[in-house]
C-alpha cells in the first residue's frame, strides 16, 4: 500500500490503476483492500473512465459497508449500498 500510495503523487492514473488492481489480486481481503480500492476508483476517474469507477464503487460500497473510505466514495461517486430488507420472526425489519 505505501507503494501506491507514494504512486499517487508521481504516476499516471493508467498506472495507479494497474497497480491497484495488482495489489487487489495479491491482497484481496487485506486490511487495506477499502483504500485500495478507493485509489482505484479516483484513478479511475482521473483516467476518464468514469463508467468503470462507478462500477467500482458500486461493488465497494457493498463489500466494505462500514468502511471510513466508503463513506468519502459515496460522497465522491454517490454509489450507496444495495440493501435487502425483510420482517425477522418477531415482526422487526432487517437489514443484511
Amino acid at each position: 500500500m505505501a507503494s501506491l500510495r507514494s504512486a499517487r503523487l508521481t504516476s499516471s492514473p493508467r498506472e495507479i490503476v494497474a497497480r491497484a488492481r495488482e495489489g487487489g489480486r495479491r491482497f484481496p481481503d487485506g486490511k487495506a483492500a477499502p483504500e485500495r480500492t478507493a485509489t482505484l476508483i479516483h484513478a479511475l476517474v482521473d483516467d476518464g473512465r468514469p463508467a468503470e469507477a462507478r462500477g467500482e464503487a458500486e461493488n465497494m460500497v457493498n463489500l466494505y459497508p462500514d468502511s471510513s473510505w466508503v463513506r468519502e466514495i459515496e460522497q465522491f461517486t454517490g454509489a450507496h449500498r444495495h440493501r435487502t430488507l425483510r420482517l425477522d420472526d418477531a415482526g422487526q425489519i432487517e437489514s443484511f
